[in-house]
């Protein structure tokens, strides 16, 4: 039986959507069939489910798909805004090559603490480092002292610094490297008209503003909350 692809739209130039809608049962499937998820990352998930804020952590196959990022560029310098309990931390981490740094910036020292303890566990104390801050203040001081210096760059933080985030992480990054954005569908808002709350409009900018950057090449993957994937050039 052949699959069944979605009808053709009218307007000639107006591309075919071909992605697969996800409901739970295909997303078992793809979590089934393609995370391999560490005992580390598998407790750490677990205690965070326990918040109240448990929706902010990051999903398997999200992680997964980071690390794969992570082994692919083979990155010596990661910085990562917003680390929650640390589930794209150790994700990253898990998959540095043995002479690389991570970075992790966060403002809240509960959330760390969390996310320290896991660290340690996965044996990556002495590669990552954590640090309780204001990101932005912390950006601009990399960006006066170490600019362009950055290989790889995870973006997952508040909305309403989001386009300070992209512009300073870009001058942080490296020709040639990897920043990576999340939340840039934001639960499919964005493409809802109906939706215009501030952090809604936000991600709208933030995507305008990668989409017609000409210094980057990007692509906005339907992966978790929606995926950016940034190159330099």
């Amino acid at each position: 039986m052949l699959p069944n692809f979605p009808k053709q739209v009218t307007e000639s130039n107006s591309p075919v959507n071909r992605t697969v809608k996800v409901d739970d049962q295909l997303y078992n499937y793809i979590i089934n069939h393609s995370v391999n998820e560490p005992a580390v990352l598998k407790g750490l998930r677990r205690e965070t489910a326990q918040y109240h804020m448990a929706r902010m952590a990051l999903s398997p196959e999200v992680g997964q798909f980071l690390g794969l990022l992570i082994t692919m560029q083979a990155p010596k310098r990661v910085l990562e805004i917003g680390v929650f309990t640390g589930y794209s931390t150790i994700s990253m981490g898990l998959k540095l090559s043995k002479d690389a740094q991570l970075l992790a910036l966060d403002k809240k020292q509960m959330w760390l603490d969390i996310a320290n303890k896991y660290i340690d566990q996965a044996g990556l104390s002495s590669q990552v480092e954590t640090r309780c801050c204001d990101a932005k203040t912390t950006m601009l001081q990399l960006q006066e002292e170490q600019p362009g210096t950055f290989d790889f760059i995870f973006i997952d933080a508040d909305k309403a610094n989001l386009l300070s985030y992209y512009n300073m992480g870009k001058a942080l990054l490296r020709q040639g490297g990897c920043m990576v954005i999340d939340n840039t569908l934001w639960w499919g808002n964005v493409a809802d008209e109906s939706f215009d709350d501030k952090d809604t409009r936000i991600v709208r900018a933030l995507n305008d503003r990668v989409h017609q950057d000409p210094e980057v090449t990007a692509s906005l993957l339907p992966i978790g909350d929606g995926l950016t994937i940034i190159h330099k050039s």
